[in-house]
């Protein structure tokens, strides 16, 4: 698959490439201030982060979050420049002074979208205020929630309604007032091994869905982005057209095949409401980096279409989407806790996993053509 090479990036591509841009980053992320003609490199990779969904994209799970420290591997400014796109894995309620400025670097400057990644398994769940647990009455009367009111099968009725939009308000309001760019939900209704009284509702989930699509994806014109992870091929099909974004676990993936079947399944799915092409435009495979041997080689190991093997995370990114015998340009690829591989023995500079995987997906062109 030929990929589109803007000529106006040599800067950007230059450092997709090679690692001589590494130390502006680091110097960048130590005191926020652009010098020289770093200024321009930075407008030009701003502009190359605008053209995401034109191309693949990069992205990542990251936790572990404080914004400071010796290292950088627990502040958002230490991520590739290249990276497209992060979503916040844990505490992403508490802004520090040290985390404001981390967050509004890497977006102001490197214009890198970052995400909260929350669960939706009730009512509540993400947002509500600490102290009152899951299940309790407490819980309910701040929500205004019955889960008895209507079975899972049912309607919502009106009183449900209303705490499912008051749920999808508040993550509106936290995206907002913390500067976010995005949610991001963790559906994962068949594995959780925990009954939910959202989750595992259809009609719940639908009404969830369409409220969270006032504020968030592509239906609402805030330009705050909506995904999905987890099971997206379970995720209504009444409303994936709702989502920017389908982040598929395809975690310990054994090759291109086991892909495009993952594929297949949630165009198949999807198609009351996208076509194909939508579909795995949408679709962004990662890997698992909280897997210890995963994180130190790249991922498992990976057989591609031409018969070699290479490890999984670089197979994603090298993946070209077959669905009933037509390709398809793919989202993009990404890894969870991508933190936990911020320097890998035997490997040079910093994220070097994460840095070939975005160079195989957009190949740098050296030459400014």
């Amino acid at each position: 698959m030929k990929r589109l090479i803007i000529n106006i990036f040599p800067l950007v591509f230059l450092c997709l490439g090679f690692y001589s841009c590494e130390k502006w980053t680091e110097v960048e992320a130590d005191d926020f201030e652009l010098k020289g003609n770093t200024a321009e490199y930075y407008a030009n990779l701003r502009l190359w982060k605008a053209t995401a969904g034109d191309r693949p994209v990069s992205f990542g799970w990251f936790g572990g979050w404080n914004g400071e420290g010796a290292s950088m591997a627990s502040s958002l400014a230490g991520l590739p420049d290249s990276l497209d796109m992060v979503s916040i894995w844990g505490d992403w309620k508490t802004l520090t002074e040290a985390r404001k400025k981390d967050l509004e670097y890497v977006q102001k400057v490197k214009g890198t979208k970052v995400l909260i990644c929350s669960f939706d398994g009730y009512v509540g769940e993400g947002v509500t205020p600490d102290g009152m647990a899951k299940g309790s009455q407490e819980l309910y009367d701040y929500w205004g929630w019955d889960p008895n009111a209507t079975g899972k099968n049912e309607e919502p009725n009106d009183a449900q309604k209303a705490a499912i939009a008051k749920y999808a308000r508040a993550f509106y309001d936290m995206v907002v007032e913390r500067g976010y760019d995005g949610l991001d939900i963790d559906h994962e209704p068949t594995v959780n091994g925990v009954p939910d009284d959202l989750a595992e509702s259809t009609p719940r989930m639908k009404v969830f869905i369409q409220e969270l699509s006032k504020y968030f994806g592509p239906k609402s014109n805030t330009g705050l982005i909506l995904a999905v992870d987890g099971e997206p091929q379970t995720t209504l099909s009444e409303v994936g057209d709702c989502f920017d974004w389908f982040i598929v676990q395809a975690y310990n993936c054994s090759g291109y095949t086991n892909l495009n079947a993952r594929l297949t399944a949630c165009v198949n799915h999807h198609a009351s409401t996208l076509t194909p092409e939508e579909v795995a435009k949408k679709y962004i495979a990662t890997e698992n980096f909280e897997n210890a041997t995963n994180r130190i080689n790249g991922g498992c190991d990976f057989g591609q279409e031409d018969g070699t093997k290479t490890k999984s995370y670089f197979g994603m990114a090298a993946w070209e989407p077959l669905v009933n015998g037509k390709r398809y340009a793919k989202g993009g690829c990404g890894v969870y806790h991508i933190e936990y591989a911020y320097s890998v023995a035997g490997q040079e500079g910093f994220y070097p996993f994460t840095r070939k995987a975005i160079q195989i997906m957009n190949p740098a062109n050296h030459s400014g053509n």
